[in-house]
């Protein structure tokens, strides 16, 4: 889409109907211009579908945007890119999320209990590495994020096989190379939360499934529960129903190790589904 000197930059864009007129028209008003925009439509799953975005475009700097997120400011893809280019000891740089303005009241309950949901705007770059040993996260995501073909070419991709968890794949692999991971200043995106019930459970049962695939692929991590038979796999869900309720008061999962007393009927209940999706996983095992 433009031609200036310099890195060029592709964005990708995983997206299962292709509804993504806004998100376009808001990145042909960025300070930095995309040189190539690729919209993947209708490929599952999300990682098979930015991998094959990736080998349609010949850019330097590669930014990977969800469809349903905005860029909250016209400088994002700048402000993102240029710690990439200003030290090669980082390897991915995003911005913060927040949720859009017009979200209801079920989405700002969940931001509000669910931790990583929003992210506050940090004013100068934050650094956010994701353990290799363990399971965690850093908060970036692939809603939004900006990485150097190179850093790509050299961890291999996405994982295709992952029906989910593709991001924390990466990221794995990328911090397993000793890149480091920066949160940019100032900028962010806006990114709704789940609207309702069911939607909150299917996300995070989604979420579970790819959780468990991980923690099969990478035992040495020791990521969570080994379920490897129906009594192993019986016992984990049982602990998990018998959990729903307390976990209302007492936050506290494999991603948040710790005991915090509140009231958060919404964060049980994604746990509780992360749970069956991560139950599912290993009843079905890994290919």
């Amino acid at each position: 889409m433009s031609e200036k000197p310099g890195p060029r930059l592709s964005v990708i864009i995983p997206s299962l109907k292709g509804q993504v007129g806004q998100l376009i028209e808001s990145l042909a008003h960025q300070t930095w211009i995309p040189d190539e925009i690729e919209v993947v439509v209708g490929i599952k799953p999300n990682g098979k579908a930015r991998n094959l975005g990736v080998s349609r475009t010949t850019g330097d700097i590669l930014v990977f945007i969800d469809d349903d997120a905005m860029p909250g400011q016209n400088t994002l893809l700048e402000t993102v890119i240029q710690p990439l280019l200003q030290d090669e000891s980082i390897g991915i740089c995003g911005p913060a999320r927040v949720l859009p303005p017009h979200a209801n009241a079920f989405q700002h309950r969940v931001a509000q209990e669910i931790p990583r949901t929003v992210n506050p705007v940090p004013v100068a770059l934050l650094e956010t590495n994701p353990p290799v040993t363990g399971y965690g996260h850093s908060l970036i995501t692939t809603t939004c994020c900006a990485t150097r073909r190179e850093v790509y070419d050299r961890v291999g991709g996405f994982e295709e096989a992952l029906t989910s968890g593709v991001d924390t794949d990466f990221f794995y692999r990328v911090r397993k190379s000793g890149y480091r991971f920066v949160m940019a200043p100032g900028v962010f995106v806006e990114h709704p939360a789940p609207g309702n019930l069911l939607s909150l459970w299917k996300k995070f049962y989604w979420y579970g499934l790819g959780y468990g695939q991980e923690a099969q692929r990478r035992p040495q991590q020791k990521l969570g529960w080994a379920l490897p038979t129906p009594v192993h796999r019986f016992f984990f869900i049982l602990g998990a129903t018998l959990w729903l309720v307390p976990n209302i008061f007492f936050l506290y999962s494999f991603g948040y190790p710790y005991f915090e007393f509140g009231f958060r009927p919404l964060k049980a209940l994604s746990t509780y589904a992360v749970s069956w999706g991560y139950l599912k996983a290993w009843q079905e095992g890994v290919s």
